[in-house]
């Protein structure tokens, strides 16, 4: 494993992630640093970032050189705010940078940024049809997508920055009318409605974004702290902007779950995003909490990506997550596939629908995931870890279950206090189904307890008031079939029949 550095140079603060890396295979974050900056302070006077500011960033970046030689990273990228296209001395600032410290950056523009976004949302969502909004600091993007094909993209001139400095003299409605009838006059001119599928889903990107995220799911009182894949609506949005509208900016005035810089511009960016999301009659839309970085990462790291975006989301994201609380040796991927045999021979008993593979695959995946933090409670620290798991390709309900069914294991450990928090998101329906998944994930890592490998498939007859599994082996597994016959009397309240493992 290497470690691959990224450096960002944003408006409001110079962001360092620490990567780790298996080229051809995936990237993991490992630490982020951020420090705060004002790289417009006294720029709109004359277009020039002043003295002080490269000063301030110079000697952020040295520090941040020396943490990146103490992890010995192979490889760094820089990239800048596209905001700096509006400096008149950006290549004397850009080439002080790179004397200074060796970091050669380079500047965002929109047509490379949304490509970098779209690459970031294609290999994370499972979403085949959508609109992508990327709101950055300079430029709002917006791209169509069909099948996983660009369709049409747009390039609308106002970010977050650039509407807070640009039109300060102008009232909150003031704002959001100008950009609304502008947005409207660039979509009809591009004719880009006429290019949208039939379904489609919305997709938001970009800081603006995340921070909306996390201002609304601290309105709403989301039970997650998850912001990829949060699907909010305009109803929300309606009422995180009712609260937001009023603020003055101009002030030290810090919105609870942002930082100070970022209060300062969300206003900015929410009017962009409910100026964007007014032109479609579209309800919901979803976050993206990846950035362009990750999808340069993408390309770095997995360059297949370049011709052919990743076709199981899900499954790079779990493996990724399972080598991480799992290291090898392991046997993850042998009870993932005697659950999922099991899930399909006692079909005509749980009787549940296809969806729940995917829940019953993230729990399977990620059950053994807290041995790495505490063998006594590792159920419930795997319950925890689960629903705290950004998980490409699924929904947060998906995610919610599947730790449930994780933690369910143990019936000791299931607390109906626990599933009263999410009781708006989930239904009697799922209380069932996470029963019945529980035990079917029990009995799987039963038949591999010794991590051997030795039953192979499973064939289920169900007779009268039993079930008998009769395992196929390569090898003897008596003692997994012993200790697959424990789960008995979990097996007999789930699902009302005596269990035999032949």
């Amino acid at each position: 494993m290497e470690k691959v550095a990224i450096i960002e140079l944003k408006t409001t603060g110079v962001k360092l992630r620490i990567v780790d890396v298996i080229r051809n295979k995936y990237f993991q974050n490992h630490k982020t640093i951020e420090m705060p900056i004002n790289l417009t302070k006294d720029f709109y006077g004359d277009l020039f970032i002043k003295p002080t500011v490269i000063k301030d960033i110079n000697s952020i970046l040295s520090v941040y050189k020396k943490i990146i030689e103490g992890y010995e990273c192979t490889e760094t990228i820089c990239v800048a705010t596209d905001l700096l296209t509006e400096a008149k001395n950006i290549n004397g600032f850009l080439n002080e940078l790179l004397v200074s410290n060796g970091f050669d950056f380079k500047v965002f523009v929109p047509e490379e940024e949304i490509d970098d976004v779209y690459t970031a949302v294609i290999n994370s969502f499972n979403r085949p049809k959508g609109v992508i909004i990327n709101v950055s600091d300079y430029n709002t993007e917006m791209v169509i997508y069909n099948r996983r094909n660009v369709i049409k993209k747009l390039i609308i001139p106002y970010g977050s920055v650039k509407v807070y400095d640009k039109l300060n003299d102008m009232s909150f409605d003031e704002k959001l009318e100008k950009l609304k009838s502008e947005i409207k006059l660039l979509i009809d001119e591009n004719d880009f409605m006429n290019e949208l599928p039939e379904e489609y889903d919305i997709i938001g990107a970009g800081d603006a974004f995340k921070d909306y995220a996390v201002v609304c799911k601290k309105a709403k009182k989301y039970p997650l702290d998850l912001t990829h894949n949060f699907v909010s609506s305009k109803k929300d949005l309606e009422k995180v902007f009712g609260l937001i509208k009023n603020l003055d900016v101009t002030t030290s005035t810090k919105i609870k779950g942002l930082t100070l810089n970022n209060s300062k511009y969300f206003p900015s960016g929410l009017l962009i995003i409910k100026a964007v999301l007014d032109s479609f009659d579209h309800d919901d839309f979803a976050i993206c909490g990846l950035s362009a970085t990750d999808g340069m990462l993408f390309h770095s790291v997995l360059p297949l990506t370049i011709e052919k975006p990743i076709s199981d989301t899900l499954g790079y994201s779990l493996q990724m997550l399972n080598d991480y609380y799992d290291q090898k040796p392991n046997n993850s991927q042998t009870i993932y596939e005697i659950s999922m045999i099991l899930f399909k021979q006692l079909k005509v008993l749980h009787k549940l629908p296809r969806p729940y593979v995917k829940v019953l695959r993230i729990a399977s995946y990620l059950s053994n995931s807290g041995y790495r933090v505490n063998v006594e409670n590792s159920d419930k620290i795997a319950f925890d870890i689960i629903k705290n798991s950004e998980i490409f390709g699924v929904s947060h309900n998906d995610i919610i279950l599947a730790s449930f069914v994780a933690l369910g294991k143990n019936s000791d450990n299931f607390s109906l206090s626990d599933w009263v928090r999410f009781k708006e998101y989930l239904t009697d329906e799922d209380l069932i189904a996470v029963k019945k998944l529980s035990v079917i994930l029990k009995i799987a890592e039963a038949l591999d307890i010794t991590g051997f490998g030795n039953v192979t498939d499973i064939s289920c007859d169900i007779l009268g008031d039993s079930v008998i599994m009769k395992t196929i082996v390569k090898e003897d597994a008596s003692f997994e079939i012993n200790y697959s016959m424990l789960c008995g009397s979990e097996f007999k309240k789930a699902f009302g029949k005596n269990l035999e493992v032949l």
